[in-house]
């Protein structure tokens, strides 16, 4: 049984406690090939990060190389941020460059977004495609999850999340990660299936049959 770590810079342990475990791992245009060819056994998301661009022409050619791998399964992690990185505007031309690829080799997006919800609500209005637009670190309130998830973004929650939140939005809507936090995924499944009073295995298969859905 797979536990599936949807956003993590770090690999950990393969196995823990009878659970193996499915990372995927974050990676930048510029360090996907040293990545991949180091870590054989996980699938991968690329994409430029909001805080993180320049020399834009080569990174987006250099992405749309990586992004038809087999093993690339997301386009991320990619999007928005008011408090750091260049104007927005440049943020927005760049992450529409991202959307736009992701719906032409049909993968998933994973989303960063601090404070620009609007920009990114209208940006998801606009291009109305059926990937997944999915929200990392997702740490909302309900209100703003509901609002959201009614457009059809769903959400990926790691060690800190808001539990009122989580007990609000479907099953079918929630992923799992890490991020850069030390914890293991096996503790994120626990915390977050003690919140929603559900038994472990059932969550973790539940969560597997968003993976095999919406990802892979």
């Amino acid at each position: 049984m797979y536990l599936y770590n949807i956003h993590t810079h770090n690999i950990g342990s393969r196995e823990i406690e009878g659970y193996k475990f499915r990372y995927i791992l974050n990676t930048f245009p510029d360090d996907f090939e040293k990545k991949s060819s180091e870590n054989e056994d996980v699938w991968f998301s690329c994409g430029i990060h909001p805080w993180y661009i320049d020399d834009i022409s080569r990174q987006i050619s250099l992405l749309e190389e990586i992004a038809s791998d087999e093993r690339v399964v997301a386009i991320g992690e990619a999007g928005l941020d008011k408090m750091k990185g260049p104007d927005i505007n440049i943020q927005i031309d760049v992450f529409r460059q991202q959307i736009e690829l992701a719906v032409k080799v049909g993968k998933p997006l994973i989303i960063h977004c601090v404070k620009a919800w609007d920009e990114l609500v209208a940006l998801h209005k606009e291009y109305k495609t059926d990937i997944p637009w999915i929200i990392h670190g997702y740490r909302g309130n309900a209100q703003q999850a509901a609002q959201l998830g009614k457009i059809g973004f769903k959400f990926s929650f790691g060690e800190h999340f808001n539990e009122e939140t989580l007990r609000s939005l479907p099953i079918e809507s929630i992923f799992c990660e890490t991020d850069t936090s030390e914890v293991t995924i096996c503790k994120v499944y626990s915390s977050i299936s003690d919140v929603l009073h559900i038994e472990i295995n059932q969550f973790v298969e539940k969560i597997e049959y968003n993976i095999k859905k919406y990802i892979k």
